[in-house]
């Protein structure tokens, strides 16, 4: 009877002590984790957001020349590829005519042959000046205050993966209709590059908004409650951090101007993975991105 009840005593023992050590783990598990943040320095800088149009190269100046009556071609006095200047003698008539060429340029292509016979509008050649160079964007209509004449834009070649500066040389008075968006066409002046080819591809930006010395932050240090107003946790000598709103200006939907609630010797704390409280976030980036136009795009430089 003795062995029975010192056996029991054991097993009830070892019982609560098995109880004991889970009820520890879970005591233990239920701690408040430490949050990882990571910290963001508030810098001063400039911020700039553009408004962005797309084309292609082409030439300011070239001609085709067409036959303004029947004739005979005689002789052709250029080749293809060869450069020439104003009033050059291209080719001859039979009845001893000579074509001449209106603008200084390449000769890009031929089209009538010696001694062919042509009817009136028929082309004869193609005359192209490469050396000086344009951009034509289509604007639609919510977007023309942002072009003007004389208005400066920097433009990506994108084959060349280059910018080059421009200027807005001229806004046509008359738009398309297409699609319910009226579209006007922008000319932009490009400087003279031996790379640039006609045709290729382009994105000419105009500055729609820019702000100097100014505090920025970027957004993802940035939340909203369920007001949408926007707050940061800013670093304090406890351990938890300080929830404090903010007054923002200008965003360029990566980094945003701080007017007030934080300065640059603030701390900022920013969770691993920020996640937007309701539709916060969101709301103020399509604010941000109405006010560069659609499709734009901004840039910042910090300093």
């Amino acid at each position: 009877m003795k062995n029975k009840k010192s056996g029991n005593k054991k097993v009830i023992i070892w019982s609560i002590i098995g109880v004991l050590v889970v009820a520890l783990g879970i005591a233990v598990y239920s701690l408040p984790k430490k949050t990882s943040y990571t910290e963001v320095k508030p810098a001063t800088g400039n911020l700039v957001t553009n408004y962005s149009f797309t084309g292609s190269v082409e030439a300011k100046n070239r001609q085709t020349v067409f036959a303004d009556k029947t004739m005979q071609i005689k002789e052709i006095k250029v080749q293809e590829g060869q450069k020439i200047s104003t009033d050059t003698v291209l080719m001859t008539t039979v009845m001893g005519e000579e074509i001449k060429s209106e603008i200084s340029g390449e000769v890009s292509s031929i089209d009538a042959a010696e001694n062919a016979q042509l009817m009136p509008g028929a082309k004869l050649i193609d005359i192209v000046d490469y050396s000086d160079l344009q951009l034509k964007v289509q604007v639609d209509e919510y977007d023309l205050s942002a072009v003007s004449t004389g208005k400066d834009a920097t433009v990506t070649i994108h084959a060349l993966n280059k910018d080059v500066s421009g200027k807005i040389t001229d806004v046509s008075k008359e738009g398309e209709y297409a699609n319910g968006v009226t579209n006007f066409t922008a000319t932009i002046s490009l400087p003279k590059d031996n790379n640039l080819r006609v045709g290729m591809s382009a994105e000419a930006k105009v500055i729609n908004q820019s702000v100097s010395d100014v505090v920025l932050l970027p957004m993802s240090a940035i939340q909203f409650d369920a007001d949408n107003t926007p707050y940061v946790l800013l670093k304090e000598s406890t351990n938890s951090p300080k929830t404090v709103k903010i007054t923002l200006g200008l965003n360029d939907g990566v980094h945003a101007e701080i007017k007030s609630g934080v300065t640059t010797n603030d701390t900022v704390l920013v969770l691993p993975t920020v996640q937007a409280t309701g539709f916060g976030s969101s709301a103020q980036m399509r604010q941000g991105t109405n006010e560069t136009s659609q499709g734009s795009s901004g840039g910042v430089k910090a300093q």
